[in-house]
């Protein structure tokens, strides 16, 4: 009897340790399938708000975590530093990363072009109604965020109308409108909602220079290669996912404001204001390659990366599979 016993303890034992480890590795699997994007909480990220809200990512069996960050910049961070599967930022800290050697794959842009997004707010001053007249009549205070959009388009804006002698300073985008107002810088070149705060602030006491030529920030949704290339049918869902909520937002747009308003808690009046300022599209465009390309050599010239850094090939970057499976007409590069 006592060897029986033993027998069935031994047993017992085997399979209490069997079923422990099932356990585990059941309870590891499902913390596996939770798939983490971090975001910039700003209508940038709106496909992602809905897609999560209205259970888009669940129809395609997917368990996304939206992760929320201050700037996309530091989502990009927490991402390279593998702390996310995937992250949401503008496409100029996607190129800044590359150069510094980083390898990594856009899977898709989450807009499929901004419209004055991000723009010149700056005081008034008598009669000076053009950007050349505003910046060379004297030296400018500028105020603009570094390592993002809105430091290239200034580059680009001061390019365009010649402008040299400017001042040009570095703040948080959310710091930017009271220092117009309060008048200790002269101007402010930022993206949305931090450029309509600004208008609204000083009303009357603001002017705006706008130039949708010189330049359409790209927020775009960057995954490490090897989980691409682990998980094709799980990106391909998440590109399904964006889908869904890009025609959602194109047939109930005031749900969708509603949505991006319980996300930032911005004011109905902001959203409106800045609505019409973003395509929502999950697209990969010739825009893109092209602002890469470019961002890569701004960053030289601005000594942000050494003059002999090599410009990587961006098309490398930027995964197009996926998205021609699922949507071919969406990929236009």
């Amino acid at each position: 009897m006592k060897k029986i016993y033993s027998i069935v303890g031994f047993i017992i034992v085997i399979l209490t340790i069997i079923g422990c480890g099932s356990s585990e590795t059941t309870k590891k699997a499902v913390q596996e399938n939770i798939i983490t994007i971090g975001m910039q909480v700003g209508p940038a990220s709106t496909l992602l708000m809905v897609a999560k809200d209205k259970g888009f990512f669940e129809e395609e069996g997917l368990n996304v975590e939206l992760k929320e960050f201050t700037a996309g910049k530091f989502a990009l961070q927490a991402f390279l530093a593998g702390d996310l599967d995937m992250a949401a930022s503008g496409e100029v800290p996607v190129t800044l990363s590359s150069l510094q050697g980083n390898d990594f794959y856009i899977i898709t842009q989450l807009v499929e072009k901004t419209k004055n997004e991000v723009r010149v707010v700056a005081l008034k001053d008598n009669n000076l109604n053009t950007p050349e007249e505003y910046f060379k009549t004297k030296k400018r205070k500028l105020a603009t965020s570094f390592g993002g959009g809105p430091e290239f388009y200034t580059y680009n804006f001061l390019k365009e109308y010649n402008i040299k002698d400017v001042e040009i300073i570095s703040q948080k985008p959310e710091d930017m409108p009271v220092a117009l107002q309060s008048k200790t810088v002269d101007a402010i070149a930022i993206f949305e909602p931090f450029a309509f705060f600004a208008e609204q602030k000083l009303g009357n006491d603001a002017m705006t220079f706008k130039n949708e030529k010189l330049y359409s920030e790209l927020y775009v949704l960057s995954a490490n290669r090897d989980f691409v290339k682990l998980n094709t049918e799980t990106i391909e869902k998440l590109l399904k996912s964006l889908i869904k909520a890009s025609d959602f937002i194109g047939k109930n747009p005031e749900e969708s404001k509603s949505i991006l308003m319980k996300y930032t808690k911005l004011d109905k009046t902001t959203v409106d204001g800045i609505w019409n300022n973003f395509v929502y599209k999950p697209v990969l465009n010739e825009l893109l390659p092209t602002y890469l390309d470019e961002e890569a050599q701004w960053a030289k010239e601005t000594n942000k990366v050494a003059n002999d850094t090599k410009t990587p090939d961006f098309n490398g970057y930027i995964y197009k599979d996926a998205l021609r499976k699922v949507k071919p007409e969406y990929v236009t590069i």
